[in-house]
């Protein structure tokens, strides 16, 4: 197990979420999660992971995995804002796992602290900074937090209190 403390983790934790929604090139909320299932980085679907991506952990992702009270349930009709919420916290996990993830040492930087980052990686991926700030800046209230970036209102009521950091890579 690597040896880091909570603030490291968050730091790498947050840059790979903002990352990813560079990646997506995502500019106005939603976050739709759903896409880095299907059109993962190419860092994450090397050659030998193709067959995962077409029919094991991303997809397992995107059709089986909910999040609820902090149990992994898999009801049909679970709410769409959950769904969003499951699988940016098993986004993390899967990636750690692909074969890139394995090389850089993501899974055993995650070891030990899964719930910690899950949550935290979930909740910048589905309302990253820079969307956050402008949601403010464009007089966005709390009240509609939640239902403009679909994501649970327990985990907007969190993010809605966290601080914002800027980041060298942030969309415009």
């Amino acid at each position: 197990m690597l040896c880091t403390i909570q603030e490291e983790r968050l730091w790498f934790v947050r840059n790979l979420a903002l990352g990813l929604v560079s990646y997506l090139g995502v500019t106005e909320p939603p976050v739709f999660v759903e896409n880095l299932l299907k059109y993962p980085p190419k860092a994450l679907a090397s050659p030998q992971d193709q067959d995962e991506i077409n029919t094991g952990v991303w997809r397992n992702i995107l059709t089986n995995s909910s999040y609820h009270d902090e149990d992994f349930v898999i009801p049909a009709d679970l709410p769409l804002d959950e769904k969003r919420y499951a699988i940016a916290r098993e986004f993390i996990l899967a990636a750690g796992n692909t074969q890139h993830g394995r090389m850089m040492g993501l899974a055993e930087f995650l070891d030990g602290h899964y719930r910690e980052v899950q949550d935290y990686f979930a909740r910048i991926l589905l309302a990253p900074d820079h969307l956050v700030r402008a949601y403010r800046k464009r007089g966005g209230q709390y009240e509609d937090f939640a239902e403009t970036f679909i994501i649970p209102t327990r985990i907007a009521e969190i993010r809605w209190e966290e601080p914002l950091s800027p980041s060298s890579f942030e969309v415009a």
